[in-house]
């Protein structure tokens, strides 16, 4: 049943791929991509560290919080938006410059946190309204990020490889509710805040299942898979 699935799931991916919209996309994103990465030369070149982008970033997305609890939706998101910018920056700064396993690290919790800081401004924003489905979404939002981080531990101390491959169990579908998701859904709100309750629901429900597949494919790769060698 699961690799039924599975194959479903990949042939419409494939399908998808090899569409005119998918293959525009491709073509902004690599120019985004270059783009980037320019800038993440003449940063690394100027000694800007990949650290001192993610530090920003983080300052300036913490500001989306007060902007939230004040129903000043449009600077909310241009803080958004501009962590994002640095988020994306950090890693061009580091492949052009000097990774460290302390910036990888950072990165990913000021992430979290950044994430997390924005659902409880949402909260903050319409308290009557808001705090339920806020609270719903932080649980699904910490359901997936522990699971995920809990498989990296693991996948780390067994094969010593910086990033775990879901991809290997037929129980993982892909990177749903992943930072792409977020970052749209987050978008949305801050143009159409009345819409918090419904998206707070979805994208929480995304995120269980989410959670869901990593315990899946963890079982798998690690009990199952192991088992097999």
């Amino acid at each position: 049943m699961q690799k039924e699935l599975k194959s479903i799931i990949n042939k419409l991916i494939s399908q998808y791929k090899s569409s005119g919209f998918c293959l525009q996309s491709k073509c902004v994103r690599q120019t985004w991509r270059t783009w980037l990465d320019n800038w993440g030369k003449k940063a690394a070149a100027r000694g800007i560290s990949a650290n001192l982008a993610s530090l920003t970033g983080f300052a300036v997305g913490m500001l989306a919080i007060n902007f939230l609890a004040m129903n000043m939706y449009f600077w909310a998101l241009v803080c958004i938006l501009l962590n994002r910018f640095f988020d994306a920056l950090d890693g061009a700064i580091a492949k052009n410059g000097k990774p460290s396993d302390f910036g990888v690290f950072l990165d990913a919790s000021l992430d979290y946190i950044f994430y997390a800081g924005v659902i409880f401004g949402f909260a903050l924003a319409n308290p009557w309204e808001n705090a339920v489905a806020a609270s719903f979404l932080l649980f699904g939002f910490s359901a997936s990020a522990s699971a995920m981080l809990a498989y990296a531990v693991i996948a780390y101390k067994n094969s010593r490889k910086a990033e775990p491959d879901l991809e290997q169990s037929p129980f993982y579908l892909g990177g749903m509710a992943q930072g792409f998701e977020t970052l749209t859904a987050l978008v949305i709100l801050c143009i159409v805040p009345v819409w918090f309750l419904p998206i707070a629901i979805i994208l929480g429900c995304w995120c269980l299942i989410k959670a869901l597949m990593i315990i899946s494919a963890a079982y798998f790769n690690f009990v199952i898979a192991g088992k097999e060698k």
